[in-house]
């Protein structure tokens, strides 16, 4: 196989359900590392990243809600993948262990609102590559009960 090959590989195969939830997690973790590239210039600048940090939210913010939610609604009913217990269990120990992080962290002052804002976001859109917030019942009986 030559480059020209290996590089017009599509993942044609892959559910766009499960592209969506790619896009999600890969996308995010793609903002967190500019956003530490971000916050490094910042500091070598001596800038106050309680300002600065909202020139950089707000646009990334925008295009990785308005991207996501493009994708999702291309997703077809026969297509949404029902949850299972895994996962769910998977989310909820997530948000547990991040706020614990949150509320353990010493300096609450210098954290940057932005990144709460984003988790938040981000998790949502998790929640819902889980979950269908629009055509499933999300009542606790119905998400623990066996397929």
């Amino acid at each position: 196989m030559n480059w020209k090959n290996f590089l017009s590989i599509r993942h044609n195969h892959i559910n766009r359900h499960h592209r969506y939830q790619m896009s999600v997690v890969f996308w995010f973790i793609l903002y967190f590392i500019l956003f530490f590239v971000f916050f490094v210039q910042t500091d070598k600048y001596n800038l106050d990243i309680n300002i600065y940090q909202w020139y950089y939210f707000i646009p990334l913010m925008f295009l990785y809600v308005i991207y996501n939610l493009g994708l999702r609604n291309k997703i077809t009913k026969k297509e949404r993948i029902s949850p299972v217990r895994r996962p769910i269990m998977h989310w909820v120990a997530l948000g547990i262990s991040s706020l614990v992080l949150y509320t353990k962290s010493p300096n609450l002052e210098t954290r940057p609102e932005s990144v709460i804002i984003a988790f938040i976001i981000f998790s949502l859109f998790i929640a819902d590559g889980y979950w269908d917030f629009k055509n499933n019942d999300l009542r606790l009986s119905n998400l623990f009960r066996k397929k």
